[in-house]
């Protein structure tokens, strides 16, 4: 996962928050939309949890970090909010996925994670594989809990983080320090859909790379 730099709320929302009597359920309209837009945009257009591309529409929810059923009172916090992929609530042809399908904010529901999304620890916690597949490497096993309380092993997301390096695996060495370098910048605003698994994809490679060609390198010298 991808650490979030959180920016200001736009003003939209901050009005709407100052309106006596409001609460989260009564946020819609120009200041729900402002806001979701906002978190976009911190986000580079990215969901929060799983890092597929995410736009302003009713696909893309609103998560609270710390949930409204335990946090009822951090429920308006612009620093509690991200936003999410549906996470399979639906699939293309409108059909409820699977609850052991489900994944990110359908998945977590009310639950909280150990690590928040908005602390760099969050980015040393998970590990991705070449196959899409992914575990925790932590000693506390927070990792391993993020992946069960989100999803992040279900079918649907090991697939398409497979086919996202998939795109990457043929290219040369100097190719990759490229992509590289292009993966880790937003570009018109926007990060590249799975970023943070492909940095980890393409810097093991690249560390695979160099370490075959020391040995290669090695035994011509013996």
């Amino acid at each position: 996962m991808k650490q979030i730099i959180k920016t200001s709320p736009p003003k939209e929302f901050v009005d709407f928050c100052q309106t006596p009597g409001v609460s989260y359920c009564s946020l819609s309209g120009k200041p729900k939309r402002a806001l979701r837009e906002q978190l976009l945009k911190d986000q580079g257009y990215i969901c929060c949890y799983c890092g597929c591309e995410i736009h302003n529409d009713e696909n893309t929810h609103i998560e609270h970090i710390a949930s409204q059923a335990a946090h009822s009172d951090h429920d308006l916090d612009y620093n509690n909010m991200l936003a999410a992929c549906d996470g399979g609530g639906k699939d293309r042809k409108d059909r409820i996925t699977p609850p052991h399908q489900q994944h990110c904010d359908a998945k977590k529901k009310d639950k909280d994670l150990p690590v928040s999304p908005l602390t760099k620890e969050i980015e040393d916690l998970l590990i991705y594989f070449e196959d899409g597949t992914v575990k925790g490497r932590d000693n506390q096993n927070k990792g391993n809990e993020i992946i069960q309380i989100l999803g992040l092993n279900v079918a649907y997301l090991v697939t398409q983080r497979k086919n996202a390096w998939d795109a990457y695996s043929d290219f040369e060495y100097e190719d990759l320090i490229k992509e590289l370098e292009w993966i880790r910048e937003k570009h018109k605003g926007k990060y590249e859909p799975y970023c943070f698994v492909l940095e980890q994809c393409i810097q093991s490679y690249l560390s695979i790379d160099e370490s075959e060609t020391e040995l290669d390198t090695e035994a011509a010298t013996v």
